[in-house]
């Protein structure tokens, strides 16, 4: 697959900033070309270890909630007061990623995870810690990841060159699956030996990683963009990112299917301890061993994207992931038995990932560079800024009816979003266009369009 026309405002780096060019290693290597960039080595061996902690942290949260004998809808509100900042700053936050140094602004924001981290490591480690407490500390870590986020998937494109962006943006997920696995099979063991402090702190002292990969990186050896001398005003910086989206239908219905999934479907920081307590009867150890399941599933559904070799029908992989992930999230609902709920989220996580990362992908392919923030904080925005509609809503739903009727009822609601996004990607478009009917012809047009009018 390619990633469109050559920026012509990207520098030509020194021999000693990339790997040679020529024909692309072949068998397990290509799944991590990306790692010969010395910049992006530091970064994602960096991230692993923050991300670890950072899932660490997603298990025992929800977890204390329930210890401090907080209800479903308590646990909802946690979560949507986590991600509701980034309906409103992520934007904002895609403007500053086009605007500022990337590598400093990542260096503010996860300084700032890490105090809340140890914040609420000191609070629950004391024993004054209450639910209004985590109230506060979410949002104040929903604030910084508002603003982190869109500069981080960002970032990827600055750290590799343009023709190795698909498999570092695949490698991230990778990244951030690795240890959505370890992360929580951790923290299962230390829930039950340590307690939930424990788990607190260590992710607190896991952002020292990606901080000192952020500083060993040499800033020579970034493939910046060329910034204008006078910026346009914030106001036409949004609506120059929302017009590149809506105009590119490569970009707007992989979105509009993310944010119905996001919103009703994939709420499992509130529903998976709901479930793995009340449903199947498991205790610490069990829920993180589930959690750490669904972790391996997404893994897999990361790694598939790295190692995929040409073009690939990326609408098919995009639906066809979300019609399985559906499926199976429904099948999640119906079982009471844990041997059967531990395949089902394999299959869930893979599922999942492997559609998120292709739209990833998707909405990546063929924007032009100095449109990349603004457009990522929209895949920010409908990703994680939909999190507070859909933690109420599942929050809602499993203290009325359970959390196995959140799984079912959130997987029917989105199956209407998928169908509205398949009739948009295939029926419609082979009805007006047959010989056009891929996502990535779309893509691509699209993206010399915008080549052509930067230059």
């Amino acid at each position: 697959m390619t990633l469109g026309d050559s920026a012509p405002n990207l520098r030509v780096l020194p021999p000693s900033a990339a790997p040679p060019t020529g024909s692309q290693p072949g068998g397990f290597r290509r799944g991590f070309v990306a790692l010969r960039y010395r910049n992006y080595r530091l970064y994602w061996f960096g991230q692993i270890a923050s991300l670890i902690g950072t899932w660490m942290q997603s298990v025992s949260q929800p977890w204390l909630v329930l210890l401090l004998g907080g209800s479903p809808l308590q646990l909802g509100t946690v979560l949507a007061l986590q991600f509701a900042p980034a309906m409103v700053l992520a934007p904002l936050g895609g403007v500053l990623a086009d605007r500022v140094d990337k590598r400093n602004a990542l260096r503010v924001t996860q300084s700032i995870a890490m105090v809340q981290a140890a914040v609420l490591c000191v609070l629950t480690l004391t024993g004054v810690v209450q639910i209004w407490h985590i109230y506060i500390l979410a949002a104040v870590l929903g604030v910084a990841s508002a603003v982190d986020m869109p500069i981080r998937q960002s970032f990827a494109a600055e750290l590799v060159r343009r023709e190795d962006l698909v498999n570092a943006i695949a490698l991230n997920s990778t990244s951030f699956n690795l240890a959505r696995v370890i992360g929580p099979a951790i923290a299962g063991l230390t829930l039950a030996v340590f307690g939930t402090a424990f788990n607190f702190g260590l992710n607190a002292v896991s952002y020292l990683a990606v901080l000192i990969a952020l500083t060993m990186m040499n800033p020579g050896h970034l493939h910046r963009t060329e910034r204008p001398a006078v910026f346009p005003s914030v106001r036409s910086s949004l609506a120059e990112g929302i017009r590149y989206a809506w105009r590119t239908p490569a970009v707007l219905w992989p979105l509009l299917l993310l944010g119905g999934m996001a919103t009703f479907a994939m709420n499992f920081q509130t529903l998976l301890p709901l479930f793995a307590r009340n449903t199947l009867g498991l205790e610490a150890n069990g829920y993180g061993a589930l959690y750490a399941s669904m972790g391996a599933g997404s893994l897999l559904g990361s790694l598939m994207l790295a190692f995929a070799r040409g073009k690939r029908p990326l609408v098919r992989m995009i639906l066809g992931g979300g019609a399985v992930f559906l499926a199976f999230e429904v099948l999640l609902g119906l079982t009471r038995s844990p041997f059967l709920a531990f395949p089902i989220v394999v299959v869930v996580g893979f599922a999942s990932m492997l559609m998120v990362n292709t739209i990833n992908v998707t909405v990546q392919h063929g924007v032009p560079n100095e449109l990349r923030g603004r457009v990522m904080s929209l895949y920010v925005t409908v990703f994680a800024g939909t999190a507070p509609i859909g933690g109420i809503f599942a929050g809602l739903v499993a203290q009325f009816f359970g959390a196995p009727a959140g799984f079912i009822l959130g997987a029917a609601l989105s199956s209407i979003f998928l169908t509205v996004v398949a009739w948009q990607l295939l029926v419609r478009r082979a009805m007006s266009r047959p010989a056009a009917g891929t996502l990535e012809r779309m893509s691509r047009t699209s993206g010399v369009l915008e080549n052509r009018r930067a230059g």
